[in-house]
């Protein structure tokens, strides 16, 4: 069982890194200057600014997240802040694209930079899922579960699955 949990700390180090890089990129695009004429059009400008409480959440379910990994509900409110964080993004990247006629390099990037995030992110996500499956499926089993419930030790939480994806227009 400690090799188990060993395993699920481990790839949660993997998910740390990741959302750390994502919220470099979100604090970034956030506080980045808009360009003269878009300064008038508000509705983005407060879109943009949806994204810093989304990062600062993010980052505070992250630092409880990181203490306890295995605590199911400090990966509910880590998965929470998340799909938080990319519903904001995504309004913020189709607001941005239907108000402006031809994006900026800084934007492109952003966007190429976020999906290539978002890719890494379901990677790590992924392996993190894997492994407390795993752990939780060793702790369930005898004699490991009588172990496990006098030692005081509960199933884990996985990510759930991600809020762009549920977001998507039917083709």
């Amino acid at each position: 069982m400690k090799r188990m949990r060993a395993a699920c700390k481990t790839a949660f180090v993997a998910v740390e890194v990741q959302f750390v890089q994502l919220l470099d990129l979100l604090r970034s695009c956030a506080n980045a200057q808009l360009p003269e004429q878009e300064v008038q059009q508000s509705c983005l400008q407060h879109v943009r600014q949806a994204l810093l409480p989304s990062a600062n959440l993010l980052e505070a379910a992250l630092h409880q997240a990181k203490l306890q990994p295995l605590r199911p509900e400090t990966i509910a409110a880590l998965d929470s802040a998340w799909q938080g964080v990319q519903v904001a993004w995504q309004a913020y990247v189709q607001l941005h694209g239907a108000q402006a006629q031809a994006q900026s390099d800084e934007q492109q990037e952003w966007e190429l930079r976020w999906t290539q995030l978002i890719t890494l992110q379901s990677h790590s996500t992924e392996q993190f899922n894997t492994a407390i499956h795993a752990y939780n499926e060793a702790i369930a089993q005898f004699p490991a579960c009588v172990i496990a419930r006098l030692s005081g030790l509960k199933p884990g939480r996985t990510f759930q699955k991600d809020a762009a994806l549920l977001m998507q227009p039917p083709a």
